[in-house]
């Protein structure tokens, strides 16, 4: 595929603006896998990165639809999810999908899970906070695959995300994040640190947005391997 049609592909079809909401500002349109998503944006709110599409995220949708990859019957969840598009794409490609980020962000998720997912997909879909490394054990051990876009932009960070991955996975577990490089160094460090506890591999790499695509699965652990 082409440098061109990659970025047509990661770019909205159409937008328009909204008056009189109180969560969005306007509503950006896409078409990925087949599938028309709507989803409200506020770019200059003050509850800040979560409030509008990022390219890393658009990027992991485009990498599924490439590789024809979809989710059926699979548990999955993603970390940092701002609008929810991704996880929206995925609960549409058959998984059960848990979406969290802060609680703060939980309202304008919901409501476009509302825009794109019908009523008889409702009950495979979950919208919950969760704060990395701090309430990630109130979640379980057994997703079948864990989701992030350019959640990797902080060194303070890079040991919460760390430390939540480690309990949210276990050996079966396939764990998709696409970074945006323009934090090179910050992104390299968080890679790195997390290969010495995941096989980690570059799957894809989009130039035209410059971001690439990693996989990781868990190591085998050996005693005393684990941050936990």
């Amino acid at each position: 595929m082409s440098e061109t049609n990659v970025r047509e592909l990661m770019e909205r079809t159409s937008h328009k603006r909204i008056h009189n909401d109180c969560d969005f500002t306007r509503k950006n349109y896409y078409l990925v896998c087949g599938f028309h998503l709507e989803i409200g944006v506020c770019p200059l709110s003050t509850l800040g990165f979560g409030t509008t599409v990022w390219d890393a995220a658009l990027a992991l949708c485009q990498y599924f639809e490439t590789e024809g990859i979809t989710f059926p019957d699979k548990k999955v969840i993603e970390l940092g999810a701002g609008t929810g598009i991704l996880s929206i794409l995925v609960a549409l490609l058959g998984g059960d999908v848990t979406i969290t980020d802060q609680p703060t962000l939980l309202r304008q998720i919901e409501r476009n899970v509302s825009f794109n997912i019908p009523s008889s997909f409702k009950s495979r879909v979950k919208v919950c906070a969760l704060s990395w490394g701090r309430d990630h054990t109130l979640f379980p051990s057994d997703y079948d695959y864990i989701l992030g876009s350019d959640i990797i932009y902080s060194f303070d960070a890079i040991p919460l995300i760390l430390q939540t991955l480690l309990h949210l996975s276990n050996e079966n577990t396939v764990v998709y994040f696409a970074s945006r490089m323009d934090y090179a160094q910050t992104v390299g460090y968080g890679y790195m640190i997390m290969s010495q506890y995941f096989k980690t591999e570059l799957v894809c790499r989009y130039k035209v947005k410059d971001i690439n695509v990693y996989k990781m699965v868990r190591k085998t652990p050996t005693p005393g391997d684990l941050i936990e």
